[in-house]
């Protein structure tokens, strides 16, 4: 959408979500294409996606003009392995759409059809640069949880990408699912994957305990789909158990979780295995997670593993920025936390080409930053999605205008 009749750039910024050509000038830029530009620099974005990016470039007529000098920019966050749209408030059952319990649903899960474009987290986290986030189901009653999307944390339309990954977990909380051993949570894993190979509905006859049709059938389409397996795995013996089995059946793993995948970091490096880690959960919480550290995410980075960075709790996914501070606090390189907040996620996922870059051709996802985003006295002032600036006000912006003056009395809902 394009707007014409605007009175200047201050108009621009009341609208809220408007698209427009715009230059965006004077800031540090991280490119996240393996260039950080820190004099006069120009961003040129048009038709939602970025036209140029360097330093001293010509602004084509017409343009909208942004002053970002001492400003930082960078593309926008992405967040993986969320459950941004699926779940408003965890301790409330009736909001909570990510997983299955009482119907036998497996791996033929799939979230897409909870996603809830007015789920209030959306707005407050892309308030902090947060613009985009894997969506992904929680295992309920099957090892296989289901199928995740990707999303834009916009007003309308969030849903992006479908079958981004067929989701999972192998541990302590699914092998009560099978009987209450890790082993058999493998084992029926590479059961179904087995079955799949060979799956005719017409022959197949479910017994008790079996995949279902809908199940097997749901794995049959991963099989040939090229989309990654995602296994939350914790502990090492069973990363290495996970990292077998994609290997035997010719899958692209994504680990999840991953707390001692430092133990591990040669076997995943030399897998191209990524791992995608909430730096902050860094305590031994359960028996698989006594090798939990700090350095966990600086040591796989060093080792070569790719590196993805997410956030326990969805709701504040925003906190994304503080878990990869927290990975620089302990020895990981700031540039690599940077990626891996940005442009690996994309990559490991599979988006757009281009998505969290600001190389020309790039999808227009950016945020203008007062200082370092990973300083955290510092914070988004713009956020823009596929070219639209963003409304960044939010049910939590709006209750502090409704009380931060008491004497007005004017309290009414809105």
């Amino acid at each position: 959408m394009r707007l014409h009749l605007l009175a200047g750039f201050a108009a621009l910024v009341l609208a809220g979500t408007t698209l427009a050509d715009t230059a965006i000038l004077g800031a540090v830029v991280h490119t996240m294409a393996g260039e950080v530009i820190a004099e006069d620099s120009v961003i040129l974005v048009a038709e939602g996606r970025i036209q140029a990016v360097g330093s001293a470039l010509d602004v084509p007529a017409g343009y909208s003009i942004v002053d970002a000098a001492g400003k930082v920019v960078t593309p926008g966050l992405i967040v993986s392995n969320s459950q941004l749209g699926i779940v408003e408030i965890g301790g409330a059952a009736t909001t909570v759409d990510s997983r299955v319990r009482e119907h036998p649903l497996g791996a033929a899960f799939d979230v897409r059809y909870a996603l809830n474009d007015a789920a209030t987290a959306i707005a407050v986290n892309r308030r902090d640069g947060v613009t985009r986030a894997i969506v992904a189901p929680q295992p309920g009653n099957d090892p296989f949880a289901g199928w995740g999307v990707a999303i834009r944390l916009t007003d309308r339309d969030i849903l992006t990408s479908v079958d981004v990954g067929l989701f999972g977990a192998i541990g302590a909380a699914t092998s009560s699912y099978v009987g209450g051993s890790r082993s058999a949570v493998v084992q029926r894993m590479r059961r179904g994957l087995e079955q799949a190979q060979r799956y005719r509905a017409s022959s197949y006859n479910p017994g008790p305990g079996d995949f279902s049709h809908a199940d097997l059938a749901a794995l049959k389409r991963f099989r040939g789909a090229n989309v990654p397996l995602a296994l939350e795995v914790h502990r090492a013996n069973e990363i290495r158990e996970a990292v077998a089995l994609a290997e035997d059946f010719d899958l692209d793993l994504i680990v999840l979780g991953a707390t001692e995948a430092w133990q591990v970091s040669e076997l995943l490096a030399a897998q191209r295995v990524p791992v995608v880690i909430d730096v902050l959960a860094n305590l031994p919480s359960s028996f698989e997670r006594l090798g939990a550290r700090l350095d966990n995410a600086a040591l796989l980075s060093q080792a070569g593993v790719q590196v993805v960075f997410t956030v326990g709790d969805s709701q504040n996914a925003r906190w994304l920025r503080q878990v990869a501070g927290n990975a620089v606090a302990n020895g990981m390189e700031h540039a690599a936390a940077l990626e891996s907040i940005t442009r690996i996620p994309a990559q490991v996922w599979g988006l757009e080409p281009g998505l969290g870059t600001l190389r020309p051709g790039a999808p227009a996802d950016l945020v203008i930053w007062t200082g370092d985003p990973l300083e955290l006295t510092q914070w988004a002032e713009r956020v823009m999605i596929d070219g639209e600036w963003q409304d960044t006000s939010s049910r939590q912006t709006r209750l502090f205008e409704r009380y931060r003056d008491l004497s007005s009395g004017n309290f009414g809902y809105r």
